[in-house]
C-alpha cells in the first residue's frame, strides 16, 4: 500500500515538472546560441513585415541575459503550478505558443513605435489572465484575486512607466506595452477557447 502511494506521488511530481522542465531546456538551449543566431529570432518589425514571420513566436523565447531568462522561467513555473489543474502539460505549452503569437501580432499592428522586443513576459501576462479566468469559471475565488492583481499591476505600469531597477537587472528596456497586450491576448484566447467548446464536433461512427 505504501509503495503504491509512493509511486503515485512520484508520478505526480514528474507530471508537475514536465512543463517547467521542457521550458527550461528550450530557454537555456536558445540562450546558448551565438549572437548571430539569436539575432535571427528576436522581434524586428521591419523584418517581420518583410516575411520573417517566425520572429512573432521565437522572439518570446529569447532573453537579454540569464536574469531575464530566470525571471521568466520562474514565472512560467509558478503559473503552471497554479493552473495545471486546468491543462495537460502539452496543451499548456501549446496555449503559451498561441498567446505568444497573438501578443506579438497585437504589438506588430498596435504598437508601431516598438521595433525590437524579446522575452516571455508578454505571454506570461496572457497566461496569468487566462489561468485566472479558468479559475473563475471553476468558481475559485483566487481567480478574481489574481485577475485584479494582474490588471492593477499593468494599469500601474501604464501610469508610472517601466521599473528602472528591473531594466537594469535584465539589461534591457521593460516593454510594458507587451504586458498590456499580453493581458488582452489572454482575455481574447479565453473567449476563443470558450466559443470553441460550442462548436459541434464530428462523431466517429463505428
Amino acid at each position: 500500500m505504501n509503495k503504491h502511494l509512493h509511486s503515485k506521488h512520484t508520478l505526480t511530481i514528474l507530471q508537475l515538472g514536465l512543463a517547467p522542465g521542457l521550458m527550461a531546456l528550450l530557454l537555456f538551449a536558445l540562450h546558448a546560441l551565438p549572437e548571430p543566431a539569436l539575432l535571427q529570432l528576436n522581434f524586428q518589425r521591419h523584418l517581420i513585415l518583410n516575411g520573417e514571420i517566425w520572429r512573432l513566436i521565437s522572439a518570446n523565447f529569447v532573453h537579454s541575459n540569464v536574469w531575464h531568462l530566470l525571471l521568466n522561467l520562474g514565472g512560467f513555473s509558478v503559473l503552471w503550478l497554479l493552473h495545471h489543474i486546468h491543462f495537460h502539460a502539452w496543451r499548456y505549452i501549446m496555449v503559451l505558443l498561441a498567446t505568444s503569437l497573438l501578443c506579438s501580432l497585437l504589438i506588430l499592428y498596435l504598437v508601431p513605435e516598438l521595433d525590437d522586443y524579446i522575452g516571455l513576459s508578454g505571454s506570461l501576462h496572457a497566461m496569468v489572465v487566462l489561468g485566472a479566468l479558468y479559475d473563475i469559471r471553476a468558481k475559485m475565488m483566487t481567480g478574481w484575486l489574481l485577475l485584479a492583481l494582474t490588471l492593477g499591476k499593468v494599469a500601474y505600469e501604464q501610469w508610472q512607466g517601466p521599473d528602472p531597477e528591473l531594466a537594469q537587472l535584465i539589461a534591457a528596456n521593460v516593454a510594458i506595452d507587451a504586458h498590456l497586450y499580453g493581458v488582452i491576448s489572454g482575455i481574447l484566447l479565453f473567449a476563443i477557447l470558450q466559443l470553441w467548446r460550442f462548436v459541434p464536433q464530428k462523431r466517429q461512427v463505428r
